[in-house]
Parts: structure tokens; sequence; C-alpha cells
């Protein structure tokens, strides 16, 4: 018969087991922004990769596709661009061909 000195089911002594198995940190493959520009739903960004920027990818993505004039904010799971009404057309197309190959 074994002798278990802190019972059978118990965890030993100096082991810290959080809630989450220590999985806080991680991006889980559902990991998705929905994005409005001026209000109209654009689409969803996924987050593939853990070293992805997370919510200031699609804001680094417009910057490096010469967009400048526009606020960007983030409520949640949701992206908020406001931009000028000239604007919203083209930065809504090519965020359209981002979220199709992201």
């Amino acid at each position: 018969m074994l002798n278990y000195p802190y019972g059978q089911n118990s965890i030993a002594p100096g082991i810290i087991v959080t809630p989450d198995n220590g999985n806080a940190n991680l991006k889980v493959p559902t990991d998705t922004f929905r994005i409005y520009v001026n209000g109209k739903y654009v689409g969803e960004k996924i987050l593939i990769a853990q070293g992805d920027l997370g919510e200031n990818s699609v804001k680094e993505y417009l910057m490096n596709q010469g967009f400048t004039d526009f606020s960007y904010t983030t409520d949640g799971k949701n992206i908020y661009i406001d931009t000028y009404e000239e604007n919203a057309k083209n930065m809504i197309n090519y965020l359209k061909v981002y979220l199709r190959i992201r």
C-alpha cells in the first residue's frame, strides 16, 4: 500500500496552479477584432500568430499603406476607424483585401 504524505489527490506543496493554467498571455485561436470604418462594418481581423500586433496590427497596416488622416480607437473586441469620407472608400477596399489575406 502506498503512503501519500499529503493525500492521494492533493498537489505537492510549492506548486502553484493558476485557474487558466498559465495561458493568460497566450494567443487564443479565436482572437478576433470586428473592424468598422466611419461606423460601417468592414470585417473581422483574426489574430493568426503569437507575434501579431493584436489590436494595433490594423493601424500599422493602414499607416504602411500611406493612410495618415484617421482616428483609431478600440473598445473591447471592436476597432473603430474614423476618417474623411473621401478616404473611407479606398481604406475599406484596402482593409477588405488585408482581412482576406491575413
